[in-house]
């Protein structure tokens, strides 16, 4: 049967009505969900951190005072001599401990310790020494002495444009003085609430440039041993008369301190020293002219990581006196460090052989 033209258009109009109103009803093409469902966003749910704390840079935990952060940390020197031994205090709190030579044979330390304001009392407070200065300002810290070696440490400090804070100037009300029954010069100490009280006002008291962490630090849930190789005992033999002792503690997994055999205890707290990880760092050191004070060269070398009853090989270095150091693995890859508090010994390189492990 022939249509007309007319009577075909006629047709088509009216199916292209039937179709649209066939999608054009009042309820939408899916009635299964309510309206509001396809128009509204699916509601974000956002877990909490899971470490809700502030990251210590300087030992990766995550219990740093909120307004520490971006502050320089404050490095004190501290008197290792033999008669000051018992009455060495705050080296337990401190972030990092750094251990080399000064003269004759004998270490110093320095302690270093990321929230200045809030540091527990610290001492006893003896002189700078050239490479100290050099690892204090590695950290951007305010450097914390009794006096210095004004014959190469004074010019080094210099060099380095160091902002430090010395006991023993007139002007200073940071250090007091304690009866331990001890000489004199074993009876200076300071605090992070005397330094504060005391800062100048033309102080600079902000980090430059971007914070970073200043080791590779794991997450504080993903502790391990340093290396597959047994350490339940280190010995790192400076001299003959000085030596850094640790020994495993399986149930804090940290490592009880000593100072040449004897135990290290807080004066004041009289608690262990305890360190989470040790870093052995072997270095070339030589005497300056005058054939008395000595120099620890921080170019780099070899060395050792101990933490959680394990050990491993590393290298390290340090590009000039204004940065920190780097340790890596020995391969040149990262070197996961345990978070926590950390011991470095900087060794003479001669001694390597005698660092006694087991």
């Amino acid at each position: 049967m022939k249509l007309s033209l007319h009577k075909w258009a006629a047709l088509v109009l009216s199916a292209g009505l039937l179709f649209t109103a066939a999608g054009c009803g009042d309820k939408p093409a899916d009635s299964s969900q309510p309206a509001e469902a396809l128009t509204s966003a699916p509601a974000i749910v956002s877990e909490p951190p899971r470490h809700p704390g502030t990251m210590n840079p300087l030992t990766g935990a995550y219990d740093l005072a909120a307004d520490a952060a971006g502050k320089r940390p404050v490095a004190v020197m501290v008197n290792n001599i033999k008669a000051a031994w018992s009455v060495q205090t705050g080296l337990g709190a401190a972030d990092i401990v750094y251990e080399t030579y000064v003269e004759g044979g004998i270490t110093r330390l320095m302690a270093v310790y990321k929230n200045g304001a809030g540091m527990p009392e610290v001492g006893t407070v003896r002189s700078a020494r050239y490479s100290y200065a050099d690892l204090a300002a590695g950290h951007d810290a305010i450097y914390v002495h009794a006096g210095m070696d004004t014959q190469y440490c004074k010019d080094r400090m210099a060099e380095l444009g160091m902002d430090d804070a010395d006991l023993l100037a007139g002007a200073s009300t940071a250090g007091y003085r304690l009866k331990n029954g001890k000489a004199l010069e074993h009876t200076l100490y300071t605090s992070g609430k005397k330094l504060a009280a005391g800062w100048k006002d033309s102080q600079r008291l902000e980090l430059k440039g971007e914070e970073k962490p200043w080791l590779s630090f794991r997450d504080p849930d993903e502790s391990a041993p340093a290396g597959e190789t047994v350490c339940q005992s280190l010995t790192v033999p400076f001299s003959a008369s000085y030596s850094a002792g640790f020994s495993y503690d399986p149930d804090s997994r940290m490592y009880l301190k000593s100072q040449s055999g004897n135990k290290s205890v807080d004066y004041k707290t009289e608690k262990r020293v305890k360190v989470k990880n040790v870093l052995v760092l072997y270095a070339k050191v030589s005497s300056f002219s005058d054939g008395e004070h000595v120099k620890t060269d921080l170019t780099g070398g070899s060395g050792l990581y101990v933490s959680e009853g394990g050990y491993a090989h590393l290298t390290w270095s340090k590009a000039d006196g204004k940065s920190p150091l780097t340790v890596k693995a020995a391969d040149g890859s990262k070197l996961p460090v345990n978070a926590g508090n950390t011991w470095v010994c900087l060794v003479d390189q001669r001694q390597e052989d005698k660092v006694e492990i087991s």
